[in-house]
């Protein structure tokens, strides 16, 4: 596996029948191990195995551990609320409109039901304006995982908003 840095959210050569699936090369990258653990928690492993082009915007880490500070919760607190959690993932997977060649750009429609993202470049800002910068990307055999800097979160009008938000802190969510 290659994470290679983008100028802009590009895909060359991914969706290759030789390429493992998104769900295989995420779980063999040590710096997406929270994503992995949330994946798993949220009961999505085999969504990201299906046949392409599928492109998820993966937080890395770090990322994850950012936004566990700004709530207040633990990493446990957060997997166990698995209807939050599926809602904000789902929000980071891109099925229509995903590419395995070219540029993924402008307004792009997330696997969450009727949210959308906005792709600039090496950035990508959620319907709350945070942005976050795409660090990487890798090409699996059914798409293109970009590795992002930072968790994006469902607009506030989401099944997201609707889901219970963990016990601490919980004023940070969206409500």
């Amino acid at each position: 596996m290659s994470v290679s840095p983008p100028a802009v959210a590009s895909a060359q050569n991914a969706c290759s029948t030789d390429s493992p699936a998104i769900g295989e090369l995420a779980g063999s990258a040590p710096d997406l191990s929270t994503l992995v653990a949330a994946v798993k928690a949220a009961n999505l492993t085999d969504v990201l195995s299906l046949p392409g082009p599928i492109n998820v915007f993966a937080p890395t880490n770090e990322a994850f551990g950012t936004l566990l500070a700004q709530l207040g919760v633990t990493a446990e607190q957060l997997l166990s609320e698995t209807a939050l959690l599926t809602n904000v993932l789902q929000y980071h997977v891109v099925v229509d409109g995903a590419v395995c060649e070219g540029d993924l750009s402008g307004a792009v429609t997330t696997a969450l039901t009727g949210a959308s993202l906005t792709v600039d470049g090496s950035t990508v800002t959620d319907a709350n304006g945070s942005v976050a910068n795409i660090v990487g990307a890798i090409n699996a055999g059914n798409g293109v995982v970009y590795v992002i800097d930072s968790v994006l979160l469902p607009p506030a009008d989401s099944p997201a908003a609707a889901a219970p938000a963990p016990a601490a802190k919980n004023d940070h969510f969206v409500q």
